[in-house]
């Protein structure tokens, strides 16, 4: 009886654990601009049920990097076949926003490791200015919208998590 009970215990506090982590993630993606969009890009990685602060900031980091990337593609592609020399500036523009955002993404693993916590922030916030900077190019109605917003929510997601780190 005493090990039935002991084993109860034991599956009632993983069961505790478990949603408590899970509502770290609640916690960050409910300070973003698009909480339902940060719960599902972060959500269906599913490290982050059990994620602590800075397993989730890095996992946040690994999809921005990862979405980032595959928006530049996209975006590289776009530049390739168009032939309207103004659109083709405009996908130029929003190319190299990405790759500088790309750029700030490769450092922050490091910063996360360093504890640079501020400096992480900045980083997030750096990532959206630039996303949103490729939308605004289009005046929000560019064909990379989605990314944009996924790679959005995530770099705020990133800043929301720093500055709780602080």
């Amino acid at each position: 009886m005493a090990t039935f009970s002991s084993l109860l215990l034991l599956q009632l506090t993983a069961c505790l654990f478990l949603q408590t982590n899970g509502a770290i993630v609640d916690i960050v993606c409910g300070q973003t601009k698009n909480p339902s969009l940060c719960f599902k890009s972060l959500g269906s990685d599913p490290r982050s049920k059990s994620a602590s602060l800075q397993q989730l900031a890095q996992i946040a980091i690994d999809a921005a990097e990862y979405d980032a990337t595959q928006a530049k593609i996209k975006i590289h592609s776009y530049v390739l076949s168009e032939k309207s020399p103004k659109l083709k500036d405009l996908y130029y523009k929003c190319e190299n926003l990405y790759l500088d955002a790309l750029a700030a993404l490769r450092v922050a693993p490091g910063e996360l490791e360093g504890h640079r916590y501020g400096v992480l922030s900045q980083i997030g916030v750096r990532v959206l200015g630039q996303v949103d900077a490729c939308e605004a190019a289009f005046n929000n109605n560019s064909p990379f919208k989605a990314e944009n917003q996924v790679v959005g929510v995530l770099a705020d997601a990133i800043a929301v998590i720093a500055n709780k780190s602080v």
